[in-house]
C-alpha cells in the first residue's frame, strides 16, 4: 500500500471513529440549495445600499424554503439543515429590516417645501418620442426633489458644481446611453459640491424646462431638455 493510500486510509478511520458516525451519514451530501440560501443571506446586507438589492434576501429565502423542503423529502440522502434555517432567518431579517428603513428614508427624505419628482414622471409619452411630455410643464418653476446618479462628467470629477444627473446606474456607471429625456443639467447654487461616484444622490431646487433644446451633451449643459438650479444636495 502506497504511503497516499495509508494516509487516506487513516483519514477514513478517524471519520469513522467520530461520535455519532453512522454508514448512512458517509453517503450524504450537502443540499446545494441549502448553500445557495446562504450566499444569499451574507449578500443580503447589500439590501440596506439601495432599494433594488432587496430581492437578494429574498432570493434567501426563497432558497432556504426549498432546501428545507428538499431535506425533508431526502433525510437519508441530504444534509444541510441547519445552513438551510441559517440562510432562511438572515434573510428574512435582511429583508424586514432593509424595507423598514428604505420606507422610512422615503418617507422622511423630502425636504418642506418640495415637490417629488422621478424620472419616469420625465420620460416622453408614445405620441412625443424623446420629447418632453406634457406633464413635464407642470413642474416647470417648481421647487422639486428628485434622485439619481452622477453621470461622469470629461476631465474633473470631484467638487462639481455642475453636472449631468440620470436616473439609472447603467446609464451612471456603465457606459449607458441615455435618452435626452433621462438626463438632468444640475446646477448647484449653495456652497455644496458634489464627487462623481455610485452612489445615490439627492438633490432639490428649482426646476426648468427648456422645451426646444437640442439633445443634450454632458460637455454643454444649457442642451439639455431638463434643468434644475439646486440649493438642496445629499
Amino acid at each position: 500500500m502506497t504511503p497516499l493510500e495509508n494516509e487516506k486510509q487513516s483519514v477514513d478511520e478517524a471519520f469513522r471513529a467520530e461520535p455519532g458516525f453512522s454508514e448512512v451519514e458517509a453517503y450524504k451530501t450537502v443540499c446545494k440549495t441549502a448553500v445557495t440560501s446562504v450566499i444569499f443571506a451574507v449578500l443580503g446586507l447589500t439590501a440596506f445600499l439601495a432599494q433594488l438589492f432587496v430581492v437578494v434576501p429574498a432570493m434567501a429565502i426563497v432558497f432556504g424554503i426549498m432546501a428545507l423542503a428538499a431535506i425533508r423529502k431526502y433525510p437519508d440522502e441530504l444534509v444541510g439543515k441547519g445552513a438551510a434555517k441559517f440562510g432562511l432567518v438572515v434573510g428574512l431579517l435582511c429583508l424586514v429590516s432593509s424595507i423598514a428603513m428604505h420606507s422610512f428614508i422615503y418617507a422622511t427624505e423630502v425636504p418642506d417645501g418640495y415637490r417629488r419628482i422621478s424620472f419616469a414622471e420625465l420620460k416622453p409619452s408614445r405620441t412625443s418620442v424623446n420629447r418632453p411630455p406634457e406633464r413635464a410643464l407642470d413642474f416647470d418653476g417648481q421647487q422639486v426633489f428628485v434622485k439619481g446618479y452622477v453621470r461622469p462628467p470629461s476631465g474633473k470629477k470631484n467638487n462639481l458644481k455642475s453636472f449631468i444627473m440620470v436616473g439609472d446606474f447603467g446609464d451612471c456607471c456603465f457606459g449607458g446611453d441615455p435618452a435626452a429625456t433621462d438626463l438632468i443639467a444640475v446646477k448647484i447654487n449653495s456652497d455644496d459640491t458634489v464627487n462623481y461616484g455610485y452612489g445615490l444622490r439627492r438633490i432639490g431646487g428649482v426646476f426648468k424646462l427648456n422645451p426646444n433644446a437640442m439633445p443634450a451633451d454632458e460637455k454643454e449643459i444649457p442642451g439639455v431638455y431638463y434643468e434644475i438650479e439646486a440649493d438642496y444636495v445629499r
